[in-house]
Formats: C-alpha cells, structure tokens, sequence
C-alpha cells in the first residue's frame, strides 16, 4: 500500500504574507494563541497552557476578534479562550491579536458544543460571552443554534459558582427563543433592551442601518447540574487479537453516537493499516482515519491516525472499540 499525504499550502504570496513584518491584512502573523486538540492534551488543559493562572474566560464566535483581543490587552489579570468555525475569522484574529503580543488568550477552531464538551472541566469558565451569533431566522435553520437547552445544561456545569453567561444580538426572535431555552434549565436569564455598546464591527454595522435597540441576555446558574465527563481516556488505544487484514470489515452502528466505516487498506509488508471512519454526535462530525499497526504477537494496536485533528469524544471511543471487533453491549 503506498499512502499518500497532501498538504495544505493556502495560495501566499511570500511578498505580502505573515513573513513580511509590515504586512497588516490578509494573513496572520503568528500562529502560536491558536491550540490544537493534541496540544491541549499534552499540556494537561489550560492550566498547562497559559503561564498563569487565573479567572478563564470564553468567547464563542469571535468573528474578528476585535473584541477578544481589547478583552485580552485591557485584562491581562484573566485567561481568555476563543472559539470560531470560520478560518478567515481565525485569521484576522490572529492578525489582531500579533501586537500588542500577550500569552492570555487562546483561540480554538471548533464548534461551541463539542468545545464546551470536551475542552472544559465543571466549574472551570468564570465568563462565556456571545456577541451576535448567527440568527438562523428560517424555522428550518433553528436546530442550527447554538444555545439550545442541552447548551444551557452543559453551560451550567462548566460555569464557575458565581459565573456569568452574557449574549447580545440584534434579532428579537433569536433573543426570545433563547430565553424560551433557558426556562426550565439550571441557567437563569435575563433580558433586557438597551443600546449600550461593546464597539464591536456588528454592533457598528447595524447602527449604520438604522437599528438602534439591542437585545442583552445575561444569565446565572441556579444549580450545579451534574454532566458526563469526557476527555483523555477516550482516546486510549485499542489492543485486539481479533483482527484477520485479510477479511476485515467492521460494523458501525446507527444509534448515537453514530459510526460509519469506509475503506481498509492494509500494508503486509509494513503490517499497518488505515480505516476510515465518520463519527456524528451532538450534530458535530468527524472524518479521520485508525490506524492498525500490528505487533510482535500478533494483535493490531488501533489509534486515531492524526491524533492532532481529531477531538477526543465517545464517538472516537465507539468507532475505536468496534474497529477493534469489541462488543459494546458487554
């Protein structure tokens, strides 16, 4: 089997680049407040990855980072953490966030829910913020927001005792929907109409339209709900003596989290193999491969074959243990 890699390499003109220290648009200059799932492990959590420790902070949907990155320079006594989907978004962040250069902020490319989920331990977020997230205004785009009622649930086991979830938006609809979210929950919210600002590029925008009311969420936990933890164990690797390269098809499953095997290439000189794999769970999804690598007796040891891009979630789990020809329901 000859297995080949192709990396990513963005269209750069080196001239105009991150490379060129009076280049102010376009690219990011450094990369280094950007966290992987696999440098995030290493270091233990964030604890292990800001040089101090102090209240944590989390920004969903950074757009910009405008905000983040006044939050960061004007509180160097707090840790900030940014999550953003948009590459184009991470970049003018990291953009902003080059200078002046601080060690307070982290950003992560992932979705709020998973990140939630995975990346934060109960009582760990002093603050979660929210500025103008997508409204998904279509009854049909609703499951496409973020702050359902499992959110809320898994938002108050994150926040700190005395923690403070704020959201603003200019759309009364999500605004409402919001709070219809958070009614039996173990967050309290509040809402309140004011044109008060954080001067960010969404809030300028709609002023410039003519929209001069803004709809500001702020909420509190009523009680410490108890949450499944997730994490490091979950990616410990499978050891198996079941396994025939040969005749290999493993079954995946349909119920939650769901796994669906693609093709096996198996190498018998080098005696490894990769499977590909779909996980969905939580309406997040992964594709990666597992790599099969078998030992001097004879059994195939299976890990994720790029550990540093996939997100270690129960779905990995399962999709580990049924590679593994292991039975779930034992």
């Amino acid at each position: 089997m000859q297995t080949k890699h192709r990396l990513f390499v963005p269209n750069v003109n080196l001239e105009q680049s991150s490379m060129n220290p009076s280049s102010t648009k376009g690219y990011y200059r450094s990369l280094s407040p950007l966290t992987s799932s696999g440098a995030y492990l290493a270091a233990g959590g964030w604890p292990g990855l800001f040089p101090n420790q102090a209240p944590l902070e989390l920004e969903i949907g950074f757009g910009n980072g405008e905000y983040l990155a006044k939050s960061s320079e004007s509180s160097p006594d707090r840790n900030f953490v940014g999550l953003e989907v948009a590459w184009n978004s991470l970049k003018r962040a990291l953009r902003r966030l080059a200078v002046p250069a601080r060690d307070n902020v982290r950003l992560l490319h992932v979705p709020a829910y998973p990140a939630l989920a995975h990346y934060f331990r109960p009582k760990s977020l002093s603050v979660v913020r929210c500025l103008f997230p997508v409204p998904w205004p279509n009854e049909k785009q609703a499951r496409k927001r973020i702050f359902s009622r499992a959110f809320f649930k898994l938002l108050a086991n994150r926040l700190t005792d005395d923690g403070v979830f704020f959201m603003v938006t200019d759309h009364e609809g999500l605004a409402r929907w919001t709070m219809e979210q958070a009614g039996d929950s173990e967050i309290s919210l509040g809402l309140t109409e004011s044109r008060e600002l954080s001067d960010t590029k969404y809030e300028r925008k709609w002023l410039s339209s003519g929209q001069n009311i803004f709809f500001h969420l702020t909420g509190r936990k009523n009680n410490h709900p108890n949450a499944e933890e997730t994490g490091v164990a979950y990616m410990q690797p499978r050891i198996s003596n079941l396994i025939d390269p040969d005749n290999y098809r493993p079954q995946g499953r349909n119920t939650e989290p769901t796994v669906v095997f693609g093709d096996f290439l198996y190498d018998s000189r080098r005696r490894q193999g990769l499977l590909a794999v779909k996980v969905v769970e939580d309406q997040f999804i992964q594709e990666f491969f597992i790599r099969l690598s078998r030992q001097p007796d004879g059994a195939f040891k299976l890990t994720p074959a790029l550990a540093g891009q996939v997100y270690p979630t129960k779905g990995v789990a399962a999709a580990l243990s049924l590679a593994a020809l292991e039975d779930l329901n034992k």
